[in-house]
């Protein structure tokens, strides 16, 4: 089948994006957002000052993308609270600023590459309003996603009520170093734009602590596992469980996608109910297991090394449990499409890491039917 990118320009076409969101996030995904259950709507206010993009196959919506700019919001105060717009908006003025959200996909697109199609339509929109900065956020699995079309993270992750943790990104639309250095599939239409290396050191000198992306997709292995090293204190092949048994050639290969994010104490992590199917691994601090139906103690006390997530990971049903950290931590993510991919091409590898995966669960298990046995 054909399919078209397009900007929306009718109130149908709108009206049929805001059924596709209700579709995906209210009844694929279960989100807790206010929507127009009736109607089987999903809009918010930012809709009616927002262009939106869509992917059309035969007059149905497979996915979409709104863009805001803050400078047409009557009242653009919220929004840049929420993604801490100041010190751009200083810089470039609120006129060179926009964001980009609810970006979704139809399940069978998700792996596909009309999915630039989409980004490049909204680059596109960006670039013609004279955009220098576009803001966001991202749920953590998407971070090599986003990363690789040029996003940077640059401040703290946050806990949203409808979508759980958040990861606030953005991206400077003419950086083309950038761009090139990451082989963005936005590298083509950047060079269009001139090359903003204004913007380029005001990012250095406003987030200078997020110059340096950690996610292993751009670094060298090397380097990506000597992050790791510095992170857990000491050999990852011993402090990381997942890795036990597996050479520093072999753990490289299976942490080629994998992406570090950094958590503060509150932050839930997981979110019981939320279908996602990552796969974390804590490298610092504490976090704690929760079943949010009940009010007593934590279910466990995850430590450095320890893994979490791995139901959702193996059988991709809603999250049995939340995770919250309890103090300043850092976590490394894994998606279950990259572990199907890596068993198929590196079966050995693969079959060694399920291993000390499959050990890990019997372990919690045992520790379970002994707390149990002994009530």
């Amino acid at each position: 089948m054909a399919f078209t990118v397009k900007r929306i320009e009718t109130s149908e076409e709108q009206e049929a994006i805001f059924k596709f969101r209700y579709r995906v996030y209210v009844e694929e995904l279960a989100m807790t957002e206010d929507a127009d259950h009736e109607g089987k709507r999903l809009l918010d206010a930012y809709d009616a000052h927002a262009v939106s993009y869509a992917i059309f196959e035969d007059g149905e919506v497979m996915g979409s993308l709104r863009v805001i700019h803050p400078v047409d919001l009557p009242d653009p105060g919220s929004i840049i609270a929420q993604y801490q717009m100041q010190p751009a908006i200083e810089a470039v003025e609120l006129g060179g600023i926009c964001t980009t959200s609810r970006f979704i996909l139809h399940p069978r697109l998700r792996h596909g590459k009309i999915i630039f199609r989409l980004m490049q339509a909204a680059y596109g929109d960006a670039v013609s309003r004279g955009t220098q900065v576009s803001y966001g956020d991202c749920s953590p699995h998407l971070l090599p996603f986003y990363e690789h079309l040029g996003y940077r993270r640059y401040t703290a992750g946050y806990n949203d009520t409808a979508y759980g943790f958040k990861v606030p990104i953005l991206l400077l639309v003419g950086d083309q170093e950038h761009f090139k250095k990451i082989r963005s599939p936005l590298r083509r239409l950047a060079k269009a734009v001139p090359d903003d290396v204004a913007a380029r050191n005001w990012f250095a000198t406003s987030y200078p602590d997020y110059l340096n992306l950690e996610s292993a997709a751009f670094l060298e292995d090397d380097v990506f596992f000597d992050l790791l090293t510095e992170r857990v204190s000491g050999d990852p092949l011993h402090k990381v469980n997942l890795l036990n048994g597996l050479s520093r050639e072999a753990a490289q290969k299976f942490l080629a996608s994998a992406a570090i994010v950094e958590l503060k104490g509150g932050d839930k992590i997981v979110r019981q109910g939320d279908r996602d199917d990552t796969l974390y691994i804590l490298l610092s601090g504490l976090a704690e297991v929760y079943n949010d139906k009940s009010t007593g103690p934590p279910v466990c006390i995850l430590g450095p090394g320890d893994t979490f997530g791995e139901i959702g990971f193996l059988t991709a049903v809603p999250r049995t449990a939340s995770v919250i950290a309890r103090e300043k931590s850092q976590a490394l993510l894994l998606s279950a499409d990259f572990m199907e991919r890596f068993i198929s091409q590196e079966p050995a590898t693969g079959a060694r890491v399920m291993l000390n995966l499959a050990r890990e669960i019997a372990g919690r298990l045992a520790v379970a039917t002994a707390q149990i046995a002994s009530q």
